[in-house]
């Protein structure tokens, strides 16, 4: 496996405060991967790092197989130009027009004119922007200034993308029509892309691998779809919860308690991946253990090619029969939490 990113140790100490505490992760060249965190968890510093913005305090970053973290700048230059940005905002120059944004890291390095019309015509094609060529930023809408400010981050041959929260500033259609770009992108380029946000419906919707961090540390790492089903660290449980919780109805909400009561209903939250969408599982529950369940309400969702579900049923409690239902779901790979009990 090549790595496009490669940390290990990582520490930033910044006026006594540890920012970054021994970070040790690695990205897959031509990979999606995301780093997701509460605000303050390190992330946008661990990126100012990446790019060479920050120096990291101890520890190794190499990029394509180059350290970048060394002190001798003359080395990490040339291997640093690989590397685009995408920031929050989208740092447009506001007198220039969108082939004058694009063609600027061109221009600064002495590239020809030639050159500069051929890559700059192709990235602004690549990012759907051809005809927008004259237009000045303040006559474009957020979603197009964004893909102004992909391109100019793409036209020096960039090997590895990284983005900084990059669609906070996006409603969510333009989100996903830019996340969309990004995929064919990274298809189309081999670019790696690294994704740092808090926006777990962006993580779900395009990343490979997904780093978690908490108070400057690497607290779990895996697939998107590992995570969504099995996430063990109580941050990623909570970052992923975000995207398959769904409020009870407010009937169910004024009854909950979370103590069972004598003749109470159990409500329970099923989490269901592809192999279990495809199984009749309520029917199954039914028949075996002869269960009145109530279907309280239900969601499906997609996370490239797999499928990701939630169920919220009921069914009269007794600890028996709960361990029951635990034991055989397990056995489809259907995870259970227990939301509370009513009273029938």
């Amino acid at each position: 496996m090549i790595h496009a990113v490669d940390i290990k140790n990582l520490s930033k100490i910044i006026n006594n405060t540890v920012i970054l505490d021994d970070i040790s992760l690695s990205i897959e060249k031509g990979s999606i991967a995301g780093i997701i965190g509460r605000s303050g968890a390190g992330k946008t510093t661990l990126l100012r790092c990446l790019s060479g913005l920050e120096a990291a305090s101890s520890g190794t970053i190499h990029l394509l197989g180059q350290d970048i973290a060394s002190k001798n700048k003359k080395n990490t230059v040339p291997i640093q130009q690989k590397i685009g940005v995408i920031f929050q905002q989208f740092n447009l120059l506001s007198r220039r027009t969108v082939f004058e944004n694009v063609a600027f890291p061109l221009e600064i390095r002495g590239f020809s004119q030639t050159l500069i019309q051929e890559r700059v015509t192709h990235i602004l094609d690549l990012v759907g922007l051809t005809g927008k060529e004259c237009a000045y930023p303040r006559e474009l809408s957020g979603g197009q200034c964004q893909r102004v400010a992909i391109a100019r981050a793409l036209v020096v041959d960039t090997e590895v993308l990284l983005c900084d929260e990059f669609t906070s500033a996006l409603d969510p259609e333009t989100t996903l029509d830019i996340l969309e770009l990004l995929k064919n992108i990274n298809k189309h380029l081999g670019v790696t892309v690294i994704l740092i946000t808090h926006d777990m419906t962006v993580v779900k919707e395009i990343c490979d691998t997904v780093f978690v961090l908490e108070k400057g540390q690497c607290v779990e790492k895996g697939s998107m779809s590992t995570l969504l089903l099995h996430p063990i660290h109580e941050t990623t449980q909570s970052l992923i919860g975000s995207l398959f919780k769904r409020e009870l109805p407010h009937s169910y909400e004024e009854r909950l308690v979370h103590e069972p009561l004598e003749g109470s209903q159990i409500i329970v939250r099923l989490l269901f991946s592809n192999s279990a969408a495809k199984e009749p599982i309520i029917a199954s529950l039914v028949e075996k253990f002869h269960l009145p369940i109530n279907i309280i309400s239900g969601h499906l969702d997609h996370v490239r090619e797999a499928v990701f579900g939630q169920l919220l049923m009921s069914f009269p409690y007794t600890q028996t029969i709960f361990d029951d239902v635990q034991s055989y779901l397990n056995h489809y790979h259907v995870k259970t939490e227990c939301v509370g009990y009513i009273r029938d």
